[in-house]
């Protein structure tokens, strides 16, 4: 886990003249730290996307933490730790009862991503092999365990494969290398490493949406279908998979004023968050804000959202 740290505060110079300075100085933004993800992931990219968006703030500016993903964002939440996290919505529904949303941003796609001359086409295919699930507490590593079981192939009883937790960049690397058969990822489209090993070693996108009915019995609202489109990672075709939504999330003690700052950002801002070869589903409309079910939106997030859009 990297280590945590935060922006020094500058010392207090005594003096009524230091205070009378001070007080004729803009005033400076409440920096808020936001877990992010992996390093090559979408989450870590949004943040940087949003840090810079906000850099220029008097209100708020965002100072993105690499991390594991989704489930460590959330702890690092609970811990206090962070002041933000990125996650995908069904860990996040796992979540205490004190996490809130600031919005809905956008969509990442379960990518089981698989060397082309494995044989493996279908993920009934993945039973017997050697599959990375994602990096421990990461989001993505917690939905591929459900798709493996809403598929009949849970690793524990013997009928599945055989599981491993890789890091984003250690899975990349394994599959390239021949040491896995296959990797679960969630995020964007395209992402650029895999689109990367894609040039040194053909692979194929594999169909996740023959789990999507179990899943959405078991967990409605939260998955949903999607496509890869056309052409990411050399595909001649579209590969149907699962869709979850990515929500920024803060403690339900935030500050007012900080909740709709970020609203702000989030709607001000929203060309500049969305990374340039993205093709992916953005959520940074006026509908789609706001649909952060089942967590409910900061109440200071919610006014912000009537009042900017009535």
């Amino acid at each position: 886990m990297t280590t945590l740290t935060r922006r020094a505060f500058f010392s207090v110079v005594a003096g009524a003249g230091a205070l009378s300075l001070a007080a004729c100085s803009t005033p400076a933004s409440t920096p808020l730290v936001l877990g992010c993800g992996e390093p090559g992931g979408s989450y870590l990219e949004f943040g940087q996307l949003l840090a810079a968006a906000t850099a220029s703030s008097t209100a708020v500016s965002v100072s993105p933490l690499q991390s594991e993903g989704s489930i460590d964002n959330l702890r690092l939440l609970r811990e206090r730790r962070v002041d933000l996290g990125l996650s995908l919505v069904d860990s996040a529904a796992d979540a205490a009862d004190d996490i809130v949303a600031i919005g809905r941003v956008y969509q990442n796609y379960l990518q089981c991503i698989v060397r082309a001359d494995a044989g493996i086409s279908r993920l009934a295919d993945l039973a017997g092999r050697t599959v990375s699930l994602g990096a421990p507490g990461s989001g993505a590593a917690a939905t591929a365990r459900r798709v493996l079981d809403a598929s009949g192939l849970d690793p524990s009883t013997g009928a599945g494969p055989r599981t491993v937790e890789r890091t984003f960049r250690g899975a990349v690397d394994d599959l390239a290398a021949g040491r896995i058969d296959a990797f679960f990822w969630s995020g964007g489209v395209p992402t650029p490493q895999i689109a990367a090993l894609a040039e040194q070693v053909p692979v194929s996108v594999i169909d996740t949406t023959p789990a999507l009915a179990a899943l959405s019995a078991r967990f409605p609202d939260v998955y949903a279908a999607t496509t890869i489109p056309s052409g990411v990672y050399g595909a001649t075709r579209a590969v149907p998979t699962i869709g979850v939504a990515n929500l920024l999330l803060a403690r339900a003690e935030l500050a007012d004023s900080l909740a709709r700052a970020l609203v702000d950002a989030l709607i001000d801002d929203a060309p500049e968050l969305v990374a340039p070869d993205a093709l992916g589903i953005q959520y940074l409309t006026p509908a789609s804000l706001i649909d952060t079910s089942p967590i409910a939106l900061h109440p200071a997030a919610e006014l912000r959202y009537r009042e900017r859009y009535g």
